[in-house]
């Protein structure tokens, strides 16, 4: 059985659509899409910005190429979450996660550019640290409740 790299494939497309020599980022954001039953891998219950609540159903992470000149983005890969059952069994919480599936993709995403745009979800320390690891600049709106602190460096005044 072959297996298609949509990210692969999808990249391509965009190479004829978007400008690939002016400023590009790589955005991200999870999407909730609405399941009933219980046999569905991964269903499980996720934040859904349209309802403004958490819902039963699935979610994948639209991972998407930004021609920021020109203003379009074409989707590059949707990454299924995994439901919080199998987020426990593998001791992992949902920013973690979603880090892995950043590291999943990293080498193809470095190629084309260091900047990932997301919304304020992932302007967490662990995530923003996550992407820099994995060699990432983080665009994202600080949190209503961010605390800011300058680090000084250096030994410190005595007095």
């Amino acid at each position: 059985k072959d297996c298609i790299d949509w990210l692969l494939l999808n990249l391509s497309l965009a190479r004829r659509v978007l400008d690939m020599d002016g400023l590009l980022a790589i955005a991200i954001d999870p999407c909730y899409i609405s399941k009933a039953g219980k046999k569905t891998p991964h269903i499980g219950r996720f934040w859904s910005g349209c309802a403004g609540a958490v819902k039963h159903g699935l979610e994948i992470m639209g991972i998407g190429l930004l021609d920021v000149a020109n203003n379009k983005c074409m989707m590059l890969r949707a990454h299924q979450t995994i439901g919080n059952s199998a987020l426990k069994m593998r001791n992992k919480t949902l920013v973690e996660y979603y880090i892995s599936v950043m590291k999943r993709y990293s080498k193809k995403l470095l190629s084309i550019t260091d900047i990932v745009v997301a919304d304020t979800f992932f302007s967490t320390s662990t995530f923003e640290k996550g992407m820099s690891e994995l060699g990432f600049y983080l665009v994202s709106r600080f949190r209503d409740n961010a605390c800011l602190h300058y680090i000084p460096k250096g030994e410190k005044k005595r007095g």
